[in-house]
């Protein structure tokens, strides 16, 4: 995004690209650009195209991006096309952050919540199993497996915790993998908590780039088509791309995109006028902001609901661990020593 910004900033400076990116190569020699920058550089002292260098130089750009540039060395405003190229990358890379921030803090919660568990079970409870070694078949259910569980967990700690702290890396590797990324989300878009708030960022996603592409001059079948790249859920994707193809046999966008059911009426209401008016790429940014403050909200919601869900399952299993050991100490009158 900085490089993709500093290099619009340079160009619409009247800079040529080939001098912009030897300064910034300089500028990065220190850095993992410096690479990527070099490899630009030797591409356009080659005579390659600002679009070539940019897809072999190693930088991992979304096909939106590259589209841009072909977009701004078509038109010959490198400059607006490096700076919507910008915007939008930084826009998507907003929306993962949002995503990320709403689970910081119910991970943290839950994993707080297990370790308090797992002191419970290895300091309090084993100090009532010694008092009762032997007769826990005298106990109520409940209090002989507190009982039992917390005699594991004492005698095998070190292992216990091994397990736990495997198992968050474990999950944070996975987690890391794209393709585990998605089929999470793809499995929780269809719970009625989290639908909501996935199918809002996901139109936020798609109108935001469409909005970028058609401002630069992308034509409207390849922009509707790297709009639904960008996409992460299939079923959305899917739908786009049909949208493009009932586009290129000569239906209107507004009109695809309507019977799709893709947008809601008054966004759909914005498309139209936006349609109308010749003037879809504004249209359709504004309605990408109104899904941006939608998914902003929802997610504030989402994290609202967690929260206390976290917090009451934390608590049962603590309420169950009390339980159990009251009733084991309760039972000590009952238990013939």
């Amino acid at each position: 995004v900085a490089i993709a910004r500093e290099l619009a900033t340079l160009a619409s400076s009247g800079v040529s690209l080939a001098d912009a990116l030897v300064t910034l190569r300089d500028a990065n020699a220190r850095t993992a650009l410096y690479l990527p920058l070099s490899s630009m550089v030797n591409a356009i002292h080659g005579g390659e195209k600002i679009s070539s260098a940019l897809e072999t130089s190693g930088l991992r750009l979304p096909e939106f991006a590259l589209a841009l540039v072909r977009a701004g060395e078509a038109t010959g405003n490198m400059g607006f096309a490096l700076e919507r190229c910008a915007d939008q990358m930084e826009f998507d890379a907003r929306m993962r952050e949002q995503a990320r921030e709403a689970m910081i803090y119910p991970s943290i919660l839950v994993v707080t919540g297990i370790f308090a568990v797992v002191f419970i079970f290895s300091f309090v409870v084993p100090r009532f199993a010694s008092l009762l070694k032997g007769k826990t078949d005298s106990l109520p259910w409940i209090s002989a497996m507190v009982l039992k569980v917390g005699t594991f967990v004492n005698a095998n700690l070190l292992l216990v915790l091994g397990g736990l702290v495997g198992g968050i890396a474990l999950i944070i590797f996975f987690f890391r993998m794209p393709g585990v990324r998605r089929s999470l989300l793809q499995m929780i878009s269809g719970l009625p908590v989290f639908s909501d708030w996935i199918h809002s960022g996901e139109t936020a996603r798609w109108t935001s780039s469409l909005s970028v592409l058609l401002q630069s001059k992308v034509p409207v079948l390849t922009a509707i088509e790297l709009a639904a790249s960008s996409l992460r859920l299939e079923r959305y994707r899917d739908q786009l791309i049909a949208v493009r193809d009932d586009v290129n046999r000569g239906k209107r966008f507004a009109q695809a995109v309507e019977s799709r059911q893709l947008l809601e009426p008054t966004s759909m209401s914005m498309v139209k006028v936006g349609e109308q008016t010749g003037d879809m790429a504004a249209m359709l940014g504004h309605v990408a902001q109104y899904w941006v403050e939608r998914n902003r909200g929802l997610q504030r919601r989402l994290v609202a609901l967690v929260e206390p869900v976290a917090i009451l399952l934390i608590a049962g299993v603590i309420g169950v661990v009390m339980v159990g050991v009251v009733l084991a100490m309760t039972s000590l009158t009952e238990v013939k020593l």
